[in-house]
């Protein structure tokens, strides 16, 4: 039984009960101004310890839960909409333009070194400024048109309302978390989903499918 259970799975065929689900868990880096209540999140997809990439939020009425398991789907949008923007919250085209630069380390004007108290310091300024950035863009608050990456939107998408109106590449997404028991919604932050989103799937479903093999190799 143990034997077709293993080959079952690497052919991917174990059936998963429904009840299995996609897991993260998010934790706060050492540079990270935690006196706001935004990013950067450190992401763990599959909650095995790792840390795949690091975050922004989009809601600034909802909590982020660190160092617990946390479900999870990927959409075009946060789930709950936050203060405003409607429910589900496409994201912006000027919040895809600049997490996408910022995953790649590409996005100027952000300090991205860490490992001393000067840098960890610089890095956690850049941090609020894009959090602050995307909360704007997201309509979470207001517009300061003073800052850098507001600046840098507005001049890509030629105006303030370019740069709000839905995104359309689909390349840039949202994580959406619950608690795995209650189900309530936690804080949606930001993901990349190159292949609108195969990739995510196909990982949480891997996932789910070695832990339905372990128990019933147990």
């Amino acid at each position: 039984m143990k034997k077709f259970a293993i080959a079952a799975l690497l052919a991917g065929t174990v059936l998963v009960p429904l009840a299995e689900a996609a897991q993260v868990r998010f934790s706060s880096p050492a540079w990270r101004d935690a006196t706001y209540g935004g990013g950067e999140f450190n992401v763990d997809l599959g909650a095995n310890g790792s840390i795949d990439f690091q975050s922004f939020c989009l809601e600034k009425n909802e909590g982020l839960d660190f160092g617990v398991n946390l479900n999870y789907t990927t959409d075009a949008g946060a789930w709950g909409g936050g203060l405003a923007g409607g429910t589900p919250d496409i994201i912006s085209e000027g919040t895809s333009y600049l997490f996408d630069m910022f995953l790649q380390q590409t996005l100027p004007g952000y300090s991205f070194a860490t490992g001393n108290a000067v840098a960890n310091a610089a890095r956690a300024a850049s941090g609020r400024q894009l959090q602050d950035a995307i909360w704007a863009l997201e309509e979470e608050q207001a517009v300061n048109f003073a800052n850098p990456f507001i600046v840098m939107v507005v001049g890509q998408f030629n105006s303030i309302a370019g740069a709000m109106a839905d995104a359309s590449s689909g390349t840039i997404g949202v994580l959406n978390p619950t608690a795995p028991v209650s189900g309530i919604r936690r804080q949606s932050v930001l993901i990349n989903l190159p292949d609108n989103g195969m990739a995510v799937i196909m990982l949480g479903g891997s996932l789910m499918l070695l832990g339905a093999a372990r128990r019933r190799l147990a």
